[in-house]
């Protein structure tokens, strides 16, 4: 049986942003993010949130609302 414990780990990776508010915003939301699944005992496991961010493409109706959601 695997052993393995959950630990949390710090990231750091840059973005695009038209100001440093718009970063600590983003950073403040992914933080909510997780603590929000965390507290539900469904922590956003790194492996699983880059498979789903390396997937978002797969399914049509997820990549039609996320390009609208980006589209400037």
């Amino acid at each position: 049986m695997d052993e393995r414990k959950i630990k949390v780990f710090p990231i750091s990776f840059e973005v695009y942003a038209y100001d440093a508010q718009e970063v600590e915003d983003l950073r403040s939301a992914i933080v909510d993010f997780i603590g929000y699944h965390a507290q539900r005992n469904l922590p956003i496991l790194a492996g699983k949130a880059a498979e789903g961010i390396r997937n978002w493409d797969k399914n049509p109706i997820v990549k039609i609302k996320v390009i609208k959601h980006f589209q400037t």
